[in-house]
């Protein structure tokens, strides 16, 4: 029988993949518009952890995954997301006080 996760999983990559190649965001990769490898090991550790609850919990991991799904179609869980932003290179003008 297969886990109870494996298609919130599927559901959760095709949503990732499609969302970056229809965005066309990422251009900057290797291979052009496709996501970068952090949202898939995001992915990969958010769900793994749900994996590791016992079995006795598959119907509350299933759903917590299911609402994690939910939550990256709205925008609301982004995988891969980093906090720190990318220096530009250029300094903040400061204006003369009067």
């Amino acid at each position: 029988m297969a886990s109870p996760l494996l298609y919130p999983i599927l559901a959760e990559v095709v949503l990732i993949t499609y969302r970056d190649v229809k965005n066309g965001s990422n251009v900057d990769n290797p291979i052009p518009h496709l996501p970068i490898p952090s949202q898939y090991t995001s992915v990969v550790l958010v769900f793994g952890g749900l994996a590791l609850l016992p079995s006795s919990f598959d119907r509350l991991s299933s759903l917590m995954a299911w609402g994690l799904v939910v939550a990256t179609a709205l925008n609301v869980f982004t995988p891969g997301a980093t906090v720190i932003k990318a220096n530009t290179g250029t300094t903040p003008k400061v204006l003369p006080t009067k």
